[in-house]
């Protein structure tokens, strides 16, 4: 399975950071809770701008996780909870 990041990110409803993958030639959106960035990534703040820049700080470590949860899924949606990081 060919997974790459496109490096489109946006915050969206209930405070979670989404951000595209491409898998297989597929554009597949992702995304990562406000707990987990809360939890796992030092982010304090609930702004667009606070959210986007935990998420920036740390796409290296976000982006793995998401990439063995859409290895484990077969491609599809990824919705990353502070249990992903665990």
């Amino acid at each position: 399975m060919r997974i790459e990041f496109t490096g489109r990110r946006e915050v969206v409803a209930a405070a979670r950071v989404a951000f595209e993958a491409n898998v297989d030639g597929a554009d597949v959106w992702c995304s990562v809770s406000l707990d987990a960035l809360n939890d796992h990534f030092g982010n304090g703040g609930t702004s667009a701008h606070d959210l986007v820049g935990t998420f920036e700080a740390n796409r290296a470590r976000i982006e793995n996780a998401t990439r063995k949860v859409l290895q484990k899924n077969g491609g599809q949606s990824v919705e990353l909870e502070t249990g992903d990081f665990n």
